[in-house]
């Protein structure tokens, strides 16, 4: 699927951009050279195995311009088109947060089951001016959501990645701790697909959905506080992945989820 936020990347730098609800082909066009395949202007296309042709040969490049302009049915991509597209793209994913993934209703903002959990360490720096624009483009379409029940406030935080290696899902759960090992802070979880940061070889970020509500628990009392149920090496000094189902639940308890 073509991402709103890389078309209005493309728009915002000059780019002419053009939709057909009948075409399924991905022809980009210049001057000089044409580019044919079935790439989307998306992330999940620059980790995925696409077929695309670049060509500065002259017949090929008049070729993709006379395709272009015999499209019967077109719409120019305007800051009005790409307001549609991202209330379009919101709507799959519901109103309420907790809807998100199956069953999240039974968990607060969990997903029914957790599966995935990553314990990572917060690393302090500067936002990029074009990571606040990926951020500031997506924040504009997506509001923060506050549920029915006591005090339980939702809010939308900016995650980045620089390691494509490091894929995470929607419904996965993070849990963050301060670089000095000093605080643990309540689960994130992920809330979008991967948003390419543009400009940058291999980073790109995530939204994560937290509840304010929540409080950060010492890593001293948390470590008792696991070891008290069998748990005396969480490793909550590593980043890693948390395989033992059992140590997700203990986690999640701390914060009585």
């Amino acid at each position: 699927m073509t991402s709103p936020i890389a078309l209005a990347y493309y728009v915002e730098a000059g780019v002419r951009v053009l939709s057909s609800p009948n075409l399924h082909a991905n022809v980009i066009a210049t001057n000089r050279r044409a580019i044919i395949g079935s790439a989307n202007a998306s992330h999940s296309s620059t980790i995925a195995d696409e077929a695309v042709v670049i060509t500065d040969d002259p017949e090929v490049v008049a070729a993709a311009w006379t395709f272009i302009d015999g499209i019967d049915e077109i719409t120019e991509v305007d800051q009005v088109f790409l307001d549609n597209a991202n209330r379009m793209a919101d709507r799959s994913v519901g109103a309420d947060p907790r809807d998100r993934w199956p069953g999240a209703r039974q968990r607060d903002f969990l997903p029914a089951r957790v599966t995935r959990m990553f314990l990572r360490h917060i690393v302090e720096y500067e936002p990029s001016a074009t990571e606040k624009e990926a951020w500031a483009a997506t924040q504009a379409h997506r509001s923060s959501a506050s549920t029915g029940g006591p005090a339980a406030t939702y809010q939308l935080e900016w995650f980045r990645l620089d390691d494509r290696r490091a894929r995470l899902e929607r419904g996965d759960v993070l849990i963050f701790v301060t670089d000095d090992d000093e605080w643990i802070y309540s689960p994130a979880v992920v809330d979008s697909d991967a948003i390419a940061i543009p400009h940058t070889h291999r980073a790109f970020g995530h939204l994560l959905l937290v509840r304010a509500d929540l409080h950060p628990v010492s890593v001293a009392d948390a470590e008792q506080q696991l070891a008290d149920v069998g748990h005396p090496n969480p490793r909550l000094a590593t980043d890693h992945r948390i395989i033992s189902a059992s140590l997700r639940a203990a986690l999640l308890r701390l914060w009585n989820l």
